[in-house]
């Protein structure tokens, strides 16, 4: 059985940042063969340049589409710690000691806030940072790892990081819209959240509009953070 630990933040929170992010439109958009985006400017947080790619411009009138693939909440999930493939005789020894152990871990209170594109080199998103109780979140990631390491189990958590994917950059995309959705989200805070939980779940391929998993335990935590 695959495996992977992630930390699923509330619905309507995800609902919230992916309205924000589709209601920011750009005042202007640069023609991408006689203004290639602002070739000597760089994207706020990004610390690059990127402009769309030749060939890619659009009829006159055509539709031009969203200049940003945004992620549907239903997918939106951030990943701590990948397990592996793992026998079911496993599973159920993992379940057992996270159950046991994660009760004595802390729940951070979390909330969402700024933005940060196309880091690190070669990626090509957009991503929302997470806020709030982080050294406490990132001891919960190394306690899960801990623990399965501490029963011989494959453990890979370079995957995980403190943001959540929002959406990924297209042909469409521009530096005006980089720097005005990321400004847009610097000035933004979400509501904040308790996070009591973290999740283990199963992937699976259902299609676009679903879940890109399968929940098969919630794992509850400890005591909130005292503030």
């Amino acid at each position: 059985m695959r495996l992977f630990a992630a930390i699923v933040p509330p619905r309507e929170v995800l609902d919230h940042i992916t309205q924000l992010a589709a209601g920011v439109r750009p005042d202007r958009e640069p023609d991408p063969l006689t203004e290639p985006a602002h070739p000597g400017r760089q994207a706020a947080g990004s610390g690059r340049r990127f402009s769309r790619r030749r060939g890619q411009d659009t009829v006159p009138g055509e539709p031009t589409g969203p200049p940003l693939d945004l992620v549907p909440p239903v997918r939106m999930h951030i990943p701590i710690v990948k397990f592996g493939n793992l026998a079911l005789t496993d599973v159920g020894r993992l379940i057992d000691a996270l159950e046991v152990q994660a009760s004595d871990w802390q729940s951070p209170r979390l909330h969402l806030q700024g933005g940060v594109a196309l880091e690190p080199k070669g990626d090509n998103s957009v991503w929302v940072r997470l806020r709030g109780d982080l050294d406490e979140l990132n001891k919960v990631v190394r306690d899960v790892s801990r623990v399965a390491q501490g029963l011989h189990l494959f453990v890979d958590r370079r995957g995980f990081r403190t943001e959540l994917r929002l959406g990924a950059i297209n042909e469409r995309t521009t530096e005006a819209y980089i720097e005005q959705l990321l400004a847009a989200f610097e000035t933004f805070e979400s509501a904040a959240w308790w996070q009591v939980s973290f999740s283990l779940l199963i992937p699976i391929d259902l299609g676009p509009d679903q879940a890109p998993y399968r929940l098969h335990r919630e794992i509850s935590l400890g005591p909130a953070v005292a503030h």
